[in-house]
C-alpha cells in the first residue's frame, strides 16, 4: 500500500514546563520533546513505524503561558485539518501536563464533523482538575476544558489516581461532574489492563473519537524517575505498553499524548526510553496490527 492509503502519524512538541513552576514542580520537562524526538529517531523494530512519520512540528514557546497555550492549540488545529481526514494519527509530547488543555481545545476545535463527540482516558496518579486561575498549571488542564466546554465529564476517564497526591476537594470535584475515576489501588494485582479495556470498549459505544493521556507520573519511579512528581507505586512499563498496544489497535482512537518527561530529572534516560517506546507499541498496534 501507498503512504498515503494508511495513514501517517505526526508528533507535535510542547517544550514548555512554565505549568509546573506555577504549580511549584520540579522543573525539567521543557526538554522532553527534543529528547522524545532524538530517541524515537533511534529506533529500529521490527515494523517501519518511522516510515509513517510526518516532519515533526515544535511548537514556539515564549514566557506567557496563555500565549503559548493558544500557539499549541493552533499547531494541534491546522494539523489535524491538513492530515486527519486522510486517517491520520496525532502524538503529542510535553512539556507539562498542562498543554493537555492545548492539545484537546485543538483536537476539539478541529473536529469532523462539528458535533462529533469525543473522549478523553487520562493515564494519571493526579487528577489535574485544580483550579486554573489566577495561573494555568499543569494541575489544571482537565477541570479548565471541562469549565470551557471542549469536554464533556460523561466522555472523561480518570484512570490510576493516587489519594496521597490528591486533595479531597478534587475527590469532591470529580464526583460533582460524574467523572469516570479509577484509583490506583481498584487497579493493582494485573487488573490495570483489563479495566482499560473495558473503559475503552465503554468509550467507543457512546463516542466518535478518542484520545489518551498520558502523564509519565502515572507509572512508578522504579520506570520513570525523570518526571516531574514521581510515585513510589504505580502502573508498570510493561502494563502501560499493553494498554497503549489496546489503544493503538482501536480505529476510534486517533490521538496519544505523552507528558511530563523532564530529561534533567531522569536516571540514564529511563524514562525518555520508557516514553519512545510507549510510543512505538501505540503506533505498531495502530499501523502494523
Amino acid at each position: 500500500m501507498e503512504k498515503s492509503e494508511i495513514g501517517n502519524f505526526c508528533i507535535i512538541g510542547f517544550p514548555d514546563d512554565l505549568g509546573v513552576k506555577n504549580v511549584n514542580g520540579r522543573l525539567g520537562a521543557e526538554a522532553g520533546p527534543q529528547a522524545f524526538l532524538e530517541a524515537f529517531g533511534r529506533l529500529k523494530g521490527r515494523s517501519p513505524v518511522l516510515n509513517r512519520m510526518l516532519d515533526p512540528i515544535m511548537v514556539n514557546v515564549g514566557d506567557d503561558i496563555e500565549e503559548n497555550h493558544d500557539r499549541a492549540t493552533q499547531a494541534v488545529a491546522l494539523a489535524r485539518g491538513d492530515w486527519l481526514k486522510k486517517n491520520g494519527t496525532l502524538l503529542v509530547v510535553g512539556g507539562g501536563h498542562d498543554y493537555a488543555y492545548s492539545w484537546l481545545r485543538g483536537v476539539s476545535e478541529s473536529r469532523l464533523p462539528k458535533k462529533k463527540r469525543i473522549a478523553c482516558i487520562n493515564l494519571d496518579a493526579h487528577f489535574d482538575l485544580r483550579i486554573y486561575h489566577p495561573l494555568m498549571t499543569s494541575g489544571s488542564p482537565f477541570r479548565r476544558l471541562i469549565e470551557e466546554k471542549y469536554l464533556n465529564p460523561a466522555y472523561f476517564v480518570e484512570f490510576g489516581i493516587q489519594s496521597h497526591c490528591n486533595q479531597e476537594e478534587l475527590f469532591q470535584y470529580a464526583k460533582n461532574k460524574k467523572i469516570k475515576t479509577l484509583t490506583f489501588d481498584q487497579l493493582r494485582n494485573g487488573k490495570a489492563v483489563p479495566a482499560f479495556k473495558r473503559e475503552l470498549q465503554r468509550l467507543r459505544k457512546i463516542c466518535d473519537e478518542i484520545v489518551i493521556s498520558v502523564d509519565l507520573d502515572s507509572l512508578s519511579f522504579a520506570f520513570c524517575p525523570g518526571v516531574s512528581a514521581p510515585q513510589a507505586e504505580g502502573f508498570s512499563g510493561s502494563e502501560l505498553f499493553q494498554m497503549l498496544e489496546l489503544a493503538g489497535s482501536d480505529k476510534k482512537v486517533t490521538s496519544l499524548g505523552i507528558f511530563e518527561l523532564a530529561p534533567p530529572l531522569d536516571v540514564q534516560n529511563l524514562t525518555t526510553r520508557l516514553a519512545v517506546q510507549a510510543a512505538w507499541h501505540f503506533l505498531d498496534a495502530k499501523y502494523f496490527p
